[in-house]
Formats: C-alpha cells, structure tokens, sequence
C-alpha cells in the first residue's frame, strides 16, 4: 500500500461529486495536466466553490427584488 493511501482520511463523497471529480480529472489529464496536479487542482476548484456557496445567505437577491417592487 503507498503512503498517500496508508494516511487519507476515509471520507464519504456523494455519486454525483464523484462524478465531477472523475470528469474535471479526466479533463485536465487528456490536455495534459498530470494527474496529481489534475486532483490537487480539481479539490481546490471544488472547495472554493463549495465555500462561495455557502457565504450567500440570499440578501442580495432579497435587496434586488424589493428594488423591483
């Protein structure tokens, strides 16, 4: 067993996240990107998306519908 898969934490990934982990390290891998750098690249694309969306509480979209009213 290698070292990288000896200390992963185990963790639980929904199917479909799974999925587009598996197609944006396919993407990378086929221009070329190494497929350690395609993980390290799609985890951080992945966790800051995730972060951004859970920063909008939704007053934006609130203050622009009452400015419609």
């Amino acid at each position: 067993m290698s070292q990288a898969t000896a200390t992963a934490p185990a963790t639980v990934m929904e199917p479909a996240l799974l999925d587009e982990v598996v197609h944006w390290v396919k993407t990378l891998t086929s221009v070329g990107v190494s497929p350690d750098t395609a993980v390290q690249v799609t985890t951080e694309l992945l966790l800051a998306a995730s972060a951004q969306s859970g920063d909008d509480d939704g007053e934006d979209e609130y203050e622009e519908f009452v400015d419609e009213e």
